[in-house]
């Protein structure tokens, strides 16, 4: 009898255990699929009104493969558009905010977790970390860049989580920036194109926009938003710029319409009208006798 006890106590206790130790492995969850190929195009590239995302073409296409997932992150290959292949990873992993630990990613998050360790819903928890501390986490580079161009004096944060994304704003404004920062958010060096950027700019505010799918955690989509003035001189104008790089979406395919089918004539086309007309003379004629 003891010994049936005991062995049942220890049954006990190895389910417990077990329940308090897998959850944390076991409640990572990815939205996101192997070996499938996300294609990130240059959607919009405006300046002065008109857009040069064409001049570009495949240039600045990016596609990306995801690899493998686990328990913390994942790794995942990307493609350049001159056939050019790197393998990366990004990490979620607890960094000291302030007072606390925070789990944020290491590395490019081209996916949100949906579910990781004991944060069950991963994108919530993210859009309140932006909210809380004003962060411009996802920034940092490109805020490190435009510091070392401009004396920033006002920056916000903060997020929006719906059914369909969730978005993450970041909000910048310096007095007077050197205009090389463009170059830096087109990429290093020569932008190539066929226009000059102006070399000094006065009231820049830049808005930035991210979105990652609410069902997957995939990034949809970055917009950046620059209004600004440009000086030549004592010549004073709007300088603005928009960039937006998008996952592509296939559009959906055209609704198809029934074929249209011809009428077709009653056998005998007098029948109808002639009953009608017999059904009224018969009312007629009985309301008559009555």
């Amino acid at each position: 009898m003891k010994k049936r006890l005991f062995v049942n106590l220890g049954v006990l206790l190895l389910v417990t255990s077990l329940a308090f130790v897998t959850p944390t492995k076991a409640a990572t969850n990815w939205g996101v699929e192997t070996d499938v190929i996300n294609k990130y195009e240059l959607i919009t590239l405006k300046l002065g009104g008109l857009n040069y995302a064409d001049y570009f073409g495949e240039n600045l296409t990016l596609r990306v493969a995801f690899d493998s997932f686990d328990d913390t992150g994942y790794t995942y290959t990307t493609y350049n558009s001159t056939g050019g292949t790197s393998v990366n990873e990004t990490r979620f992993i607890e960094m000291p905010v302030g007072e606390e630990n925070v789990t944020l990613p290491e590395g490019l998050p081209i996916a949100l977790p949906l579910s990781i360790g004991s944060i069950p819903d991963y994108l919530l928890y993210f859009g309140q970390f932006i909210n809380t501390s004003n962060s411009f986490y996802l920034l940092e580079e490109l805020l490190l860049n435009i510091t070392e161009y401009a004396n920033v004096t006002y920056t916000a944060a903060h997020s929006l989580l719906d059914e369909t994304y969730l978005k993450l704003y970041f909000d910048l404004f310096a007095p007077e920036v050197n205009a090389s920062i463009l170059s830096e958010l087109m990429g290093e060096g020569d932008t190539g194109l066929p226009i000059a950027l102006p070399a000094n700019i006065t009231d820049f505010n830049l808005n930035t926009t991210i979105k990652f799918n609410s069902t997957s955690g995939l990034l949809y989509d970055m917009t950046f938003i620059i209004r600004s003035q440009s000086h030549i001189g004592d010549y004073k104008e709007a300088f603005d710029v928009d960039i937006k790089y998008a996952l592509y979406v296939p559009p959906p395919p055209e609704p198809t319409e029934p074929p249209e089918t011809e009428p077709t004539e009653s056998p005998y086309p007098w029948f109808l009208p002639t009953i009608t007309v017999f059904v009224i003379a018969s009312v007629l004629i009985v309301r008559r006798r009555k």
